[in-house]
């Protein structure tokens, strides 16, 4: 869009969500599924994007389930009217939790035995069958029941008779490096121990182990489901490339003041930039309580007018400088595309993540709850 399309965006900085890009993603990600069913994940804020905003788009997708981190993100997206199966990978961390789960018809991911009490109880409260699925650690590390732990896990799940295993999932831990045998090693644990969990004789309604990763490397034998996150986003989940889909997030900033300052100008708290000749300032309404990382000034360039400008100085709390060259037109009012797609010009969240050595997943998660998200 250009920018009289923008023309109703407001405040300071806002996130334009492409949900027409999410919904090509989700179809991508479907067809390498080959008949599974998707357990789209939409934790922490649907990765940044908004959760309730990707749901409501995915669920009319005809997206099967969708995976958040906890009773509280659940609870969410049931007060905004998702009615598909939710699952809470973190599980539940007391009883209380376990009666949230049962009221808002939420599966947790259980690994412990008194996550299995508190359900039982819970169940036991509200007179109906609580449901739950099982975590296998096969080589995460993180969360799961261990290979040589099962046998007496199950034994407990067999006496829970208030309680209903509907699923069996893992986690891949190295799916993005095609060079790593951790996944075929995992992938076959995973298959030996769900043989030993429908020894129970429990129907289970999903087995799934695939992350975003994991579908790129062709899906597990054996399951029935996957569970994609950061490739719904557009964000390429391996190391070496060529898996990325369209990017679903803009983060965009208002010019909010520009000059044009002379050779030598300080810019910024401790004089970290000095103008080196006659410079355009901009500064733009975003900061690092926004999601735009500190260490960003000075090593990225951000979308100006259709074209790729340096950030420089320390980003600050609320504010950022862009330099340009000192005869430049922009103005205040003007719109800075920080990473996403605007103007014809597409800024990789990628180049971000790297020029501050983290990943995507991370810059897209912190972007703050003041910068709102608009759907595009």
């Amino acid at each position: 869009m250009g920018e009289t399309a923008h023309s109703e965006a407001r405040g300071r900085a806002w996130a334009e969500i492409d949900l027409g890009a999410l919904a090509r993603n989700y179809r991508a990600i479907r067809a390498r599924a080959m008949g599974k069913r998707v357990i789209a994940v939409v934790k922490a804020n649907g990765y940044g994007h908004g959760a309730v905003l990707v749901a409501r788009a995915l669920a009319g997708a005809g997206c099967d389930a969708f995976a958040v981190i906890s009773v509280e993100e659940a609870a969410e997206l049931r007060a905004a009217g998702i009615a598909a199966p939710l699952l809470v990978l973190g599980g539940v961390q007391s009883p209380a939790d376990a009666d949230a789960a049962l009221a808002l018809d939420a599966e947790p991911v259980v690994s412990r035995v008194e996550a299995l009490d508190w359900l039982e109880a819970a169940a036991a409260r509200a007179g109906r069958p609580g449901r739950f699925q099982i975590e296998l650690d096969t080589g995460m590390g993180r969360l799961g029941v261990l290979p040589d732990d099962l046998p007496a896990f199950l034994a407990r799940v067999a006496r829970a008779a208030k309680l209903s295993l509907s699923g069996v999932m893992s986690h891949l831990a190295c799916a993005d490096d095609a060079a790593s045998p951790e996944t075929a090693r995992q992938r076959k644990l995973f298959g030996e121990l769900v043989a030993r969990v429908r020894a129970l004789r429990a129907p289970l309604d999903w087995v799934h182990m695939d992350n975003s990763a994991g579908v790129a490397r062709g899906t597990t034998d054996g399951c029935n489901a996957i569970r994609p996150g950061i490739a719904l986003y557009g964000v390429d989940p391996t190391l070496e490339g060529g898996h990325a889909g369209e990017p679903v997030m803009s983060l965009c900033a208002r010019v909010v003041h520009a000059k044009t300052v002379a050779a030598g100008t300080p810019i910024g708290y401790a004089a970290a930039f000095r103008a080196p000749e006659r410079t355009r300032i901009l500064t733009l309404a975003i900061g690092y309580a926004d999601g735009l990382p500190r260490a960003a000034g000075g090593r990225v360039a951000v979308g100006v007018r259709g074209r790729r400008a340096p950030l420089v100085g320390r980003v600050s709390c609320d504010l950022a400088t862009v330099a340009l060259p000192p005869d430049d037109p922009s103005a205040a009012g003007d719109v800075a595309l920080v990473f996403g797609r605007r103007d014809g010009l597409e800024v990789p969240v990628e180049d971000l993540a790297r020029a501050v050595g983290t990943i995507s997943y991370e810059v897209l998660a912190r972007v703050g709850p003041r910068v709102p998200r608009l759907a595009t």
